[in-house]
């Protein structure tokens, strides 16, 4: 089984590269960066191609392939010709978003419109595909943003709830879901595409709440920063999986599942941000201060967001194997090895 990650070098790529690894499959990896991060900035590439040996210790091939340029994206899956296409290249904060729309409409929907393409120009039928349909199987990556401002009384969301977006990210990952879904009823793509729900793990970026926490945390606990953690709303529910939960999800869809859909990826369980900062605070070892900080308020916040996976459970026997403690945990050690480090 050959599988294609864009986005690879981002937090979920590297992980779903480890799993895929692990599971048997041949990964070719890519993304806009020259070579990948954790080669190193000294290191110079020559060629298209060279192997990718990430921290997880497996040889990957790695392509770099800009999502923005149609003809590299075409080029690239006709040159590998994998039997899966896992989408995960995309500006996926919610939050820049409101800086940045047009750059997360370029990328999230031509990005998404260019990946498409370049499967449909290429034969209906890879030849080998393992896939189930015969076809190169698609995996695009959504959001459970999605669905929008909804009431506590409409928890848990599942996939026929209304989809009713709340930022320029939101828009942009429901055009791809629908554009998606679009290529699959008119041109019969073999599109799997998800609905994913917060999550969270080792190596995410702290622009994003709990990696933020989390390291506010390790500093406090580290006496490298005063007891105190800025925050901006910690009222929000979310509905939070362990990114390991997340890619195994992934690697299911493609496997496992049969026929086109839109699928949850989630917990099924609310948390609450307040609740999850208390564990990480708890972490700490010490009495710190919350301290709101306007600059951390997004406009349009949605203030609760809880999924149903009954779907997919009953597509692949999914579930998830992760606890929010368990989670949490993981987060606040990488961010206390990291914070010591430095």
């Amino acid at each position: 089984m050959r599988s294609l990650i864009t986005g690879a070098c981002g937090f979920v790529g590297s992980y779903l590269a480890s799993e895929l690894a692990s599971a048997g499959h041949e990964v070719i990896a890519t993304d806009v960066n020259e070579f990948p991060a954790d080669e190193g900035a000294d290191r110079r590439r020559s060629g298209a191609e060279a192997p990718w040996r990430p921290a997880f210790g497996r040889e990957i091939a790695y392509r770099r392939c800009d999502i923005l340029d149609a003809d590299a994206v075409k080029a690239l899956i006709a040159d590998t010709r994998p039997d899966n296409v896992f989408h995960l290249a995309a500006q996926s904060s919610a939050a820049r978003s409101l800086e940045e729309p047009r750059l997360t409409l370029e990328t999230n929907v031509f990005g998404t419109l260019n990946v498409l393409e370049g499967v449909r120009r290429l034969a209906p039928v890879c030849p080998g595909a393992e896939t189930r349909s015969g076809k190169i199987r698609i995996l695009s990556v959504g959001s459970c943003e999605e669905y929008g401002r909804r009431s506590p009384g409409e928890m848990p969301l599942g996939e026929k709830s209304p989809v009713e977006p709340a930022s320029p990210y939101a828009v942009s990952k429901a055009a791809q879901t629908m554009l998606a879904m679009q290529y699959a009823r008119s041109f019969g793509l073999d599109v799997v595409a998800t609905r994913s729900f917060s999550h969270t793990g080792p190596a995410q970026s702290e622009r994003f709440v709990l990696p933020s926490f989390a390291r506010q945390c390790a500093e406090i606990k580290a006496g490298k920063r005063p007891p105190v953690v800025k925050v901006g709303n910690i009222g929000v529910v979310r509905d939070f999986l362990d990114v390991r939960d997340v890619v195994r999800a992934y690697r299911m869809m493609a496997d496992e599942v049969d026929g086109t859909g839109v699928y949850n990826v989630c917990s099924g369980r609310g948390l609450k941000l307040a609740d999850a900062l208390d564990i990480l605070v708890r972490f700490s070892g010490a009495s710190a201060r919350i301290e709101q900080d306007s600059a951390l308020a997004r406009p349009a916040d949605i203030e609760v967001l809880v999924g149903d996976n009954a779907k997919l459970r009953r597509a692949c026997g999914w579930e998830p194997r992760h606890s929010t403690e368990t989670m949490l945990q993981a987060l606040f050690e990488y961010w206390e090895r990291l914070v010591r480090e430095r």
